[in-house]
């Protein structure tokens, strides 16, 4: 289990600082842009992967029909409201947010994969769940000056990325182990070129030349350069590979729980190199949340150690 849990570590570690490494590009480019120019960076290596494995795997076709739709909830739907979000919310708030995707997956893992959950685990959902939700409607009740800073409908578009992301999750558990990681990786690149190319086309009223003369002046900023080639190669091509790695090897659940693991990673990056803070609003619905987690995981897991 420590083979897959590494995966799932490294994966934590690198998409625990993307929101950090990202937000400065969106001062020059769009969301959908900046993911355009990840998945083409990420597709560079998934054409020759796919390529070797064409003459190599049964049903080749079927199988790219089959990651294809998964990873269109996954790539153009959940991450354009991922990223979308972003740009109307802090780096840190997105963060937290995202931290909590595992409680979805739980839930759509008890009703797609058909998983048992306790007693213990259900109030330990409740509890996350509730700590979700504060976090979500936060700027509500902070009053209009924060909502500047920290928008509402930001929050709202990262929370309905959770539940899409969660259902790709569980698709991904049910699906994707009978094949090889690296080929179901280099599909998910080009579903996110092909997606985000027509998505950046409708910013500018599908308009091709208006497009190439935006492309043009968002690569010569160092911002969107460092953006696009962090999540290009490591939050594609290593982290999600890592991912997919991981998840395959332990309970989907349990795999998503790596994700908590996130916070100590942005939230210093977060206050050191963007400036943004954290108030006591942020700790009650955090300390909710890794209650939920003990409550619903680890308190398992003891249980059945100790009897």
């Amino acid at each position: 289990r420590w083979y897959y849990y590494s995966f799932l570590l490294l994966n934590a570690i690198i998409w625990g600082a993307a929101f950090i490494v990202i937000k400065p590009s969106y001062e020059f480019t769009t969301p959908f842009r900046f993911l355009l120019y990840r998945f083409v960076l990420a597709s560079l290596f998934g054409i020759p992967v796919i390529l070797w494995y064409l003459p190599k795997i049964k049903e080749f076709w079927k199988k790219v029909g089959i990651v294809t739709i998964s990873e269109i909830i996954g790539i153009p739907i959940a991450l354009g409201m991922l990223y979308t979000g972003l740009e109307r919310t802090s780096a840190i708030e997105a963060g937290f947010l995202t931290t909590t995707v595992p409680i979805f997956v739980v839930l759509f893992g008890i009703w797609f994969l058909k998983e048992r959950e306790e007693r213990h685990e259900w109030e330990g959902l409740a509890l996350a769940f509730i700590g979700t939700l504060i976090l979500t409607f936060m700027p509500f009740f902070e009053g209009k000056a924060i909502l500047d800073h920290v928008s509402l409908s930001g929050n709202l578009l990262i929370f309905m990325h959770n539940i899409s992301i969660g259902i790709y999750y569980i698709l991904v558990k049910k699906h994707y182990h009978t094949m090889p990681k690296l080929f179901a990786a280099a599909v998910s690149f080009m579903v996110g070129a092909i997606s985000f190319f027509f998505m950046s086309l409708s910013e500018l009223n599908f308009s091709l030349p208006a497009l190439m003369e935006a492309v043009h002046f968002d690569i010569v900023q160092p911002s969107v350069q460092l953006a696009a080639m962090y999540m290009g190669i490591l939050g594609s091509v290593v982290a999600l590979t890592a991912y997919i790695i991981g998840q395959d090897g332990v309970e989907a659940s349990e795999a998503t729980l790596f994700s908590y693991l996130q916070p100590l990673v942005y939230v210093p990056l977060g206050i050191i190199l963007l400036g943004e803070s954290v108030n006591w609003q942020h700790g009650i619905a955090l300390l909710l949340i890794f209650a939920g987690v003990v409550l619903g995981e680890w308190k398992g897991k003891w249980r059945k150690k100790t009897l």
